[in-house]
């Protein structure tokens, strides 16, 4: 639906279903705001992190070059020309983290910036890189956060739903829920994303103008190297209906 997770009215807390109902407005826009300050920290520390991750290749590769200079001048040089052929780990390595000889990263002058991201991005995640190369309309979501906000969202999402970066993020995309969005699929997607589970619904999700429209929403999590969930994927498709089989095949949107 719209956005990544349960899309349904509040219950739980839980990524996508609600919270307790009744709630004031100030009491949303506190928590709305206070999600926006928790994922610009959460950006910070991925910068930090990064920045720590340049800096360790930079050594290995101060490292690396050292000891090809040993090999060069201990070896024949046809033995060293072939030995160091096989060496290749930095053509293997993303252009974003990469580094010269004087500990630059390549492509990235002075330092980490946005660019910087962007590539280690495109480069190094496959499940982001395969969803920018083919559907473009996403959105992620952290859960560590409170109600499983958006903390990014595809220009390709905002043209769809209608919605301004500053309306969505910090938000649960229940917000993407009107009155023909089917709550027996909204659970559904509750469950797998309370299981960590891949899962895929088409169901009526609405633009900011109240248009509806059919979306096929397909939400996966994103794992560190510990299988710990840190962030929900949303893939989203507008489509003309559901498929056969659907209990909402046939059905049209008013």
């Amino acid at each position: 639906g719209g956005a990544p997770l349960p899309l349904s009215p509040p219950q739980n807390g839980i990524p996508g279903v609600g919270g307790r109902q009744n709630k004031s407005q100030a009491q949303i826009d506190r928590r709305r705001e206070r999600n926006r300050i928790l994922a610009r920290r959460t950006r910070l520390r991925k910068k930090f992190f990064f920045e720590s991750l340049q800096k360790d290749v930079a050594d290995l590769q101060r490292e690396n070059a050292a000891l090809k200079s040993i090999v060069r001048s201990r070896l024949k040089p046809d033995d060293a020309r072939a030995l160091l052929s096989r060496c290749n780990a930095n053509g293997r390595l993303p252009s974003a983290i990469q580094h010269d000889a004087d500990g630059v990263p390549i492509g990235a002058v002075g330092g980490i910036d946005g660019a910087g991201v962007n590539k280690l991005d495109k480069e190094d995640f496959s499940l982001i890189q395969s969803i920018q190369n083919s559907q473009q309309c996403f959105i992620i979501t952290d859960p560590s956060l409170h109600d499983n906000p958006i903390v990014y969202a595809s220009d390709d999402f905002l043209t769809l739903t209608g919605y301004s970066q500053e309306e969505v993020l910090g938000r649960n995309c229940r917000f993407l829920q009107g009155t023909e969005t089917c709550q027996e699929k909204v659970s559904r997607v509750r469950k797998a994303v309370q299981a960590g589970e891949d899962v895929n619904v088409t169901f009526a999700n609405y633009t900011s103008d109240g248009t509806p429209f059919w979306n096929s929403l397909f939400i996966a999590a994103l794992r560190d190297a510990d299988n710990n969930i840190v962030n929900f994927i949303g893939v989203i498709v507008k489509v003309v209906g559901p498929e056969p089989g659907d209990s909402e095949y046939g059905k049209v949107l008013k």
